[in-house]
């Protein structure tokens, strides 16, 4: 009869973990991006091939895979995707991406947003962003 409460107690906590399992905490992730375009020149025409540089740096205390996207918007809503790739940093570390990209014959004119986004599991954590005109 003595063990009988003990017993007792431990399938009730036992029951209890089960029916409400641990809830993980927050990953934890740290990101930070820039964003640069090498032309020479502060304007390019279409057809040009345009340097774009990104640099992506895990601040947070722990190695973590992100995904790196390079992306550009025109000023009359012409997107594209430029180049996307999943990159492991050590805690701390820093990355420099170059990217060479042929701007499109039919790139309309004016401001054109070149933008790297660091994104982890699918969410964004930061994004940089740099204009160049197009002429």
């Amino acid at each position: 009869m003595k063990f009988r409460i003990p017993v007792a107690c431990l399938v009730s906590l036992a029951m209890l973990f089960i029916a409400h399992p641990a809830v993980s905490a927050p990953s934890g992730s740290c990101a930070e991006a820039s964003v640069s375009i090498t032309t020479g020149t502060d304007t390019v025409a279409p057809g040009t091939t345009i340097g774009i540089l990104g640099r992506g740096t895990n601040c947070s205390s722990s190695k973590k895979r992100y995904t790196v996207s390079f992306s550009a918007m025109s000023d009359c809503g012409q997107k594209v995707d430029i180049a996307s790739s999943r990159i492991m940093f050590s805690a701390g570390q820093s990355y420099m991406f170059p990217v060479s990209y042929p701007l499109p014959y039919n790139t309309c004119t004016g401001a054109w947003v070149a933008t790297v986004a660091i994104s982890d599991q699918g969410s964004v954590l930061t994004t940089g962003t740099t204009t160049i005109i197009i002429k």
